[in-house]
C-alpha cells in the first residue's frame, strides 16, 4: 500500500512539474469611438458619435459633444455636420439630403482618439407590384390580416430587402384632437404558396435575392389584429450590403442574445478604427385600408 501511495505522489509531482502558465492578452473594446449613421434616401443625414462602454457601465457617460464630424460626397468634402441635442442625446446633422447612387463617407474626429470613418452608397427605393390586404374574422375580438407584397427584382443588382408592418390607430385626446398612432405589428412571413411556420412571429422580415434573383417574389404576411382595425402600413426598404448586415444582425442579436440556449450573434460593423455603421437605406411606406 505504501508503495502505491509513493507511486501516486510521484506521478502527481511529475504532472505538476509539466504545468506551464500562459498570459493571453485580451483586447479592451471599451472606450473606443462609435459612429452610427443610416442614410435614408431624400432625407438629411443624422449621425451619433459616442464611446463604447463595458457591459454594466452607465450609458449616459459615453456622450461625445465635441466630435468633429465631416461628410464627403464621392470622395470630395461636402460639409461639417452640426451638433444638436434631442432627449438628452447628442446628434450631428447635415444640411444636405442623401441622394441615390452617391457614395458618402463620414469621418468623426474625437480628441484623444484616432479618427474613425465609414462609407456606403444610398440605394434606390423598391418598386413593388400591387400590395393587397384581406381581413377575415378569427373570433369576436380578433381578425386575421393577410397581406401579399410582390417584389420586382433587378437581375443585374444584388438586392437586399427589409419589410415591416404597422397598425394605425386613431383616438381622440382630452382636447378633442385626433391622435394618429403607428404601432409595430408582429407577423408571420413566407413566400406565397409555401406554408408558414406556426408561432414564428416577428416585427421585421429580411431577405436577399439570392434564391430569386431576376424573378418576381410574392411575400405573404399574416398578422392577428384588433377587430376595429381600419388601416395598416407596409414599410418596404431597399438596403445595401452594409445596412442589411448591420440591421439584420442587430435584430437577430436582440432576439437571440438574451436566450441562454441560442448561439450568440455578433453585430456587423464597418467603421474603420472604431465601431458602428455607416449604411444606406431607401424606405417607402404603403397605406392599406379595409
Amino acid at each position: 500500500m505504501q508503495m502505491k501511495m509513493l507511486l501516486l505522489l510521484s506521478l502527481l509531482l511529475i504532472l505538476g512539474a509539466c504545468e506551464k502558465s500562459f498570459n493571453i492578452s485580451i483586447p479592451d473594446d471599451s472606450n473606443k469611438p462609435v459612429l452610427n449613421l443610416l442614410m435614408n434616401k431624400d432625407s438629411v443625414m443624422i449621425a451619433r458619435v459616442a464611446l463604447s462602454t463595458r457591459l454594466g457601465d452607465r450609458k449616459d457617460t459615453n456622450e461625445l459633444k465635441d466630435a468633429v464630424v465631416n461628410l464627403f460626397e464621392n470622395g470630395i468634402f461636402k460639409e461639417r455636420l452640426s451638433p444638436y441635442i434631442l432627449s438628452g442625446r447628442v446628434y450631428y446633422r447635415s444640411k444636405s439630403v442623401a441622394k441615390t447612387g452617391v457614395t458618402y463617407r463620414i469621418s468623426a474626429a474625437v480628441p484623444g482618439y484616432e479618427e474613425v470613418s465609414g462609407s456606403d452608397i444610398v440605394p434606390d427605393t423598391v418598386d413593388p407590384g400591387p400590395i393587397r390586404m384581406t381581413v377575415s374574422r378569427i373570433d369576436q375580438w380578433r381578425n386575421r390580416a393577410v397581406i401579399n407584397i410582390q417584389l420586382h427584382d433587378d437581375p443585374a443588382v444584388q438586392n437586399y430587402y427589409r419589410i415591416r408592418l404597422y397598425q394605425v390607430l386613431n383616438w381622440v385626446g382630452a382636447d378633442g384632437d385626433t391622435v394618429r398612432l403607428k404601432l409595430p405589428q408582429y407577423f408571420e412571413s413566407g413566400e406565397m404558396g409555401l406554408p408558414l411556420l406556426e408561432d414564428d412571429t416577428h416585427p421585421e422580415f429580411y431577405t436577399t435575392d439570392a434564391l430569386f434573383n431576376g424573378r418576381n417574389l410574392v411575400v405573404t404576411l399574416k398578422a392577428d389584429v384588433q377587430d376595429n382595425l381600419k388601416t395598416m402600413i407596409v414599410e418596404v426598404s431597399s438596403l445595401t450590403y452594409h445596412s442589411y448586415n448591420y440591421l439584420n444582425s442587430a435584430y437577430q442579436a436582440q432576439e437571440k442574445n438574451e436566450d441562454g440556449l441560442s448561439e450568440k450573434v455578433i453585430v456587423y460593423n464597418n467603421i474603420l478604427k472604431g465601431f458602428g455603421i455607416v449604411g444606406g437605406v431607401a424606405q417607402r411606406e404603403y397605406e392599406l385600408s379595409r
